[in-house]
């Protein structure tokens, strides 16, 4: 029996819209799509209202097929809208985020509906190729649900997880699964696309990343296979069916699941897409999408086939740290005007330094905001807050950390993971960088044109884990080989850009070489 969870049609009525699919047709075409929100506001106040009214399956169905393309077009302008957002987000986008949501929870409604009437129609008979149809729609209309949240890193809303599993489990016992929709893929491919964007992370990526994501997914999801768990140690995940759960990296191993995900040929598919675009293949000449940018889909490609690989171990324990906090400052600038607050007379000044053009004004108050810390370990930490402004903090911004009500050196990390669990309350994943850092000016020489002098940070080598001494710069700074001026009192030096270690939309981390060194 399928158990699904839809509102009651036979309340009042929460308003007027249109059920008759010609005229539907004609005002979905007339929607203003030029601004998506309008567009997306009205999708889904029509579908709220359609999911609210008694309809027989038949009607219903018919306009969920001219709906389904609509409500894809206006959420691609809403995603669109939300790549630069973070958390807490700024008040347009957690307004976009949440009609984002609520476009594709009516959209998944209006299906769910459609598949309790059909059950209630012949409880007893097996599902018709309606069913299939309604159900193939469901599980990509589920899908797209947790890609808005993943997105909008928010938690997937109680019970999305546990109707995808028991809309797969009921689909494949009546050998349906395989059926494809007349607007959707088969329930299996939709299924297996929903189980994989868990199982990449999303929390640890930028909207841009989990969109690259979803479409390396959707173009190599048919190298993934459904089954019964191998009887030898291919790389795949064990699928708790019977929760209201995703695959987890941590727990490779269900015995009583009954269900494997076999990512084994998907990875070995993936490897080989990295090196062939290393070698100089378009995105098009290995099955992407052309639009998709190569350097990403590289990274992407080797990181996606280590975590399908097999469960993650973490490297180091945690420990949990009762009622500590921490204050934190992100940001390139904001970090070096902290530093340079701390130490003023580290500011060069133009009688006597000549890589400034300008005057530097003292830097401008920086108010750190204070964070707890739910756990510890040697690479890092998880924080746990409730900001009062919108901070819009992203994955791969860095931070600099230092106990609250302390005054003390700071250290430097980098946000890894980000979460929210409410419209405020917002966590933390931090990996520590370097346990000192240093403000610096560094002035790119391109050429013989001399630019103005930028921000950046001074990490000290660490002679024990054989590191030398790196420079965390702006991402707009960086070019392979370049050379640069710098001030770092008590010194003055010239440098050669080195080796990029990491690179994320926030910074750069190089190595360096210095050919000239004078102090001032």
């Amino acid at each position: 029996m399928l158990d699904l969870s839809v509102p009651r049609t036979d309340s009042p009525q929460p308003g007027k819209v249109e059920t008759r699919p010609r005229e539907t047709a004609d005002w979905l075409e007339r929607l203003p799509f030029a601004s998506p929100i309008d567009a997306a506001q009205q999708l889904a106040m029509a579908m709220y209202t359609l999911n609210r009214r008694p309809l027989g399956a038949d009607v219903r169905l018919a306009l969920m097929a001219l709906y389904r393309p609509v409500v894809a077009r206006a959420a691609a302008g809403l995603e669109a809208m939300l790549l630069e957002s973070g958390v807490p987000p700024h008040q347009q986008q957690r307004q976009t985020g949440i009609l984002l949501r609520e476009l594709h929870n009516e959209h998944a409604i209006g299906y769910k509906q459609i598949l309790v009437t059909l059950s209630g129609e012949r409880p007893n008979a097996p599902p018709s190729g309606r069913f299939a149809d309604a159900a193939a729609c469901l599980q990509a209309a589920q899908h797209d649900l947790q890609s808005a949240c993943y997105l909008t890193y928010v938690i997937v809303p109680a019970g999305i997880w546990g109707e995808l599993h028991h809309v797969y489990r009921f689909i494949q016992a009546n050998r349906l699964e395989n059926r494809p929709g007349e607007t959707a893929p088969a329930v299996n491919v939709s299924y297996r696309k929903a189980l994989l964007l868990a199982l990449a992370d999303p929390p640890r990526m930028s909207p841009l990343e989990i969109m690259h994501a979803r479409q390396l997914i959707d173009s190599f999801v048919h190298h993934a296979t459904l089954g019964a768990a191998p009887a030898d140690a291919r790389a795949g995940f064990a699928i708790p069916i019977d929760s209201d759960a995703p695959p987890h990296h941590l727990a490779a191993s269900l015995p009583d699941a009954g269900l494997w995900l076999d990512t084994d040929g998907l990875c070995r598919h993936l490897r080989d897409t990295a090196l062939r675009l290393r070698a100089g293949a378009t995105p098009s000449g290995v099955g992407l999408p052309s639009h998709l940018d190569g350097g990403l889909c590289i990274a992407l490609s080797k990181r996606l086939a280590k975590l399908w690989s097999r469960g993650a171990r973490r490297e180091f324990k945690r420990h949990a740290t009762p009622g500590s906090a921490v204050e934190m400052v992100a940001g390139v600038s904001a970090i070096h005007r902290l530093l340079e607050q701390t130490h003023n007379d580290n500011a060069p000044d133009t009688d006597d330094v000549a890589i400034c053009d300008t005057t530097l004004p003292l830097p401008p108050s920086i108010n750190a905001t204070i964070w707890t810390v739910v756990n510890d370990s040697a690479s890092g930490s998880a924080l746990s807050g409730t900001p009062d402004a919108p901070l819009n903090l992203k994955v791969g911004d860095p931070v600099a950390l230092r106990p609250a009500g302390r005054d003390t050196d700071c250290s430097l990390g980098v946000i890894r993971w980000v979460r929210m669990r409410d419209a405020r309350h917002v966590e933390l994943g931090i990996e520590r960088l370097s346990p000192h850092l240093q403000p610096v000016w560094v002035r790119p020489l391109r050429g013989q044109r001399k630019v103005h002098a930028e921000p950046a940070l001074f990490l000290p080598g660490i002679a024990a884990l054989k590191q030398g001494d790196r420079l965390l710069l702006p991402r707009h700074i960086y070019q392979t080989g370049m050379d640069a001026e710098v001030w770092h009192p008590p010194r003055q030096y010239l440098l050669t850009f080195g080796r990029c270690l990491e690179h994320t939309a926030a910074y750069d981390l190089v190595e360096f070489n210095v050919f000239v060194d004078k102090p001032t």
